[in-house]
């Protein structure tokens, strides 16, 4: 038996790097994934490799992790296809670059929000009633 069999892991930010990394592993150790990324057709193709190893995984939709409502709707249809939710990976996030003295405010604000937010509203959609472990996992490779 593999270490993760049977665990859902959430895991954002799949379309390639770290996010399309730990899919992989977490897959490898058995868990099923549900992946997602605003890279959409990236993302399912991290899906595809899954399956390809023998993996489960889910896609639903492209996910903002800067949106509420499309975190707690990537949470939702976690929960729905598999019962609950034992492992969360938050690590999906962009960057506006710039001095600091040059860069506008808006971009300084859009960096804070999708480095620092993410893992708020994802951890606390992820708890009772989706969760189904007595004990979990929240990480952000951040």
């Amino acid at each position: 038996m593999k270490r993760l069999e049977g665990k859902v892991a959430l895991v954002s930010g799949t379309a390639r790097g770290q996010g399309r990394a730990a899919a992989l592993r977490f897959a490898a150790e058995g868990a099923l994934v549900v992946g997602g990324d605003l890279l959409h057709e990236e993302a399912v193709e991290t899906q595809r490799l899954i399956a390809r190893e023998g993996g489960i995984a889910l896609t639903p939709g492209p996910l903002d992790v800067t949106d509420e409502e499309s975190v707690r709707s990537w949470v939702d249809e976690a929960a729905d296809a598999f019962g609950g939710i034992d492992i969360v990976y938050a690590n999906a996030g962009a960057v506006c670059f710039g001095s600091i003295d040059g860069q506008p405010y808006a971009d300084f604000s859009f960096t804070l929000r999708a480095e620092l937010s993410p893992s708020a509203p994802i951890s606390v959609r992820s708890t009772p009633p989706t969760s189904r472990s007595a004990t979990r996992t929240a990480t952000s490779s951040r």
